[in-house]
């Protein structure tokens, strides 16, 4: 768990990093930089042989549950862009335990830092009205299985890729911006297991996301 906190550390940092970047180079082309911060929840997916792989990987498996979502980002948005902002964005998603094979609790938390690319269709102005946005990043999972009674304590981490595509709304303000966010998002990740060698994980998500734009 440590370790998945100071690599998401470093990411937002480096995130951030990109944002201040963005808005100096901004300054000097007078391109649009809008930043944003989220909050949501999804339903994590298991595909192909994922269970079977949990299996393998300390002697138990669980039902997938649902997570918290945070996420952070940025896009340029030229108005010659008619509605297309490019940009970088962080998602972390951190489920709860559940009670999985013979009792024992599992946690499943997993995040991915990526580019992104969001379209307003209809309107074709940025941070307005309906739009569809896709994001193909890099990240990790974590899965854990706890049983503090008789001291049984296993992790097994995963690297890989993310896609991501979703549909929303946004509401315009003054300042801000408000936008409700559907999210499909597929990770192909790989591990290695103790003692047999490299496995692989697909993984996913359907959720629902609010982000506040500015």
């Amino acid at each position: 768990m440590n370790k998945s906190i100071l690599t998401l550390a470093a990411s937002i940092t480096c995130l951030f990093t990109q944002f201040a970047e963005a808005q100096t180079f901004t300054e000097k082309t007078r391109f649009p930089v809008y930043g944003e911060l989220g909050l949501g929840f999804g339903q994590t997916l298991f595909f192909s042989d994922m269970k079977a792989q949990l299996i393998k990987s300390y002697g138990g498996a669980f039902d997938p549950n649902i997570g918290n979502n945070l996420m952070m980002g940025f896009y340029i948005a030229p108005e010659n862009w008619k509605g297309l902002g490019l940009g970088s964005r962080i998602k972390g998603t951190f489920g709860t335990s559940v009670t999985g094979d013979n009792g024992d609790s599992y946690i499943f938390n997993y995040y991915n830092l990526a580019i992104t690319a969001k379209y307003y269709v209809i309107n074709r102005e940025f941070n307005k009205g309906l739009y569809i946005r896709g994001s193909f990043g890099f990240g990790q999972f974590t899965t854990k299985r706890v049983n503090e009674a008789v001291n049984l304590y296993k992790h097994q981490y995963a690297i890989g890729t993310s896609l991501m595509g979703g549909i929303g709304y946004t509401i315009p303000f003054k300042k801000t911006a408000l936008s409700f966010e559907a999210e499909f998002d597929y990770s192909n990740r790989n591990g290695t297991i103790d003692g047999l060698g490299d496995a692989g994980y697909k993984s996913g998500q359907i959720g629902g996301n609010i982000i506040l734009s500015f």
